[in-house]
C-alpha cells in the first residue's frame, strides 16, 4: 500500500479550493541502528498563522485500550509469553481520501528541481488521534475475523501486543490469530 501520493508541483496546488494542511516534518538520524536508519517525525502540533496547529482541530478519540499496567500484570500470569510488534503498524491503516489534504508534505529529492507536494493516505504519527485510530482498527480487526478471544482485544497497547498461554503448543495456536503475528 502506498503511504503517499504526489499532487503535483507546488505552484500547481494553491488555489484548488479544499482545506490543506501541510505538515512540517523533519528526519531523526540514528546511526547505530542497522534497520532504520533515517525515521521522519511530523509535528501536528505546529501552529499555523491562525495560531492553531492540526492537532488543535481533530479530535483524539476515547481511550480504548487497557491501561498499561493491567496489561502488564496479566502478562505476567501465563507461563508462556507472547509478544508482538506489528510493524509499521500506523502505515498500515488508510485514511479517509476526504482528509488527505490535511496531511500534505513538501519534498524534493534534488534542491535543483521544483518542490513538489505530496499527500499522506495512512495514519501518520504525530497527529493528535494516530493511536485512536489504529487501535480501533486492531479491534475492528479482531471483531470482523469473529475472534472470541479477548486477549486480541484487551492485550494490545499501541502496537504491541503482551499476552500469553498456558503452554508452547497454545501459543503457536493462538500466534496464527494475532495481526502479523
Amino acid at each position: 500500500m502506498a503511504h503517499m501520493q504526489l499532487i503535483g508541483e507546488m505552484e500547481d496546488t494553491l488555489d484548488e479550493g479544499r482545506t490543506t494542511y501541510y505538515l512540517p516534518h523533519h528526519p531523526v538520524f540514528k546511526e547505530s541502528s542497522s534497520t532504520t536508519k533515517v525515521r521522519v517525525v511530523f509535528d501536528g502540533s505546529a501552529k499555523t498563522t491562525t495560531n492553531h496547529s492540526l492537532n488543535d482541530t481533530l479530535l483524539t478519540g476515547p481511550v480504548i485500550q487497557d491501561e498499561l499496567l493491567d496489561i502488564m500484570i496479566r502478562f505476567r500470569k501465563h507461563v508462556v509469553a507472547l509478544v508482538v510488534d506489528v510493524a509499521k503498524m500506523y502505515r498500515q491503516v488508510r485514511i479517509h481520501p476526504e482528509d488527505a489534504s490535511l496531511q500534505r508534505i513538501l519534498w524534493r529529492f534534488d534542491q535543483a528541481k521544483p518542490i513538489k507536494v505530496y499527500e499522506l493516505h495512512t495514519v501518520t504519527y504525530g497527529l493528535a488521534p494516530s493511536s485512536f485510530l489504529a487501535t480501533r482498527v486492531l479491534k475492528q480487526l479482531s471483531i470482523d475475523a469473529g475472534d472470541a478471544d479477548p486477549a486480541v482485544k484487551k492485550d494490545f497497547y499501541m502496537e504491541n501486543f503482551l499476552s500469553g498461554v498456558e503452554s508452547i503448543w497454545k501459543a503457536f495456536t493462538k500466534r496464527s490469530s494475532i495481526p502479523n503475528g
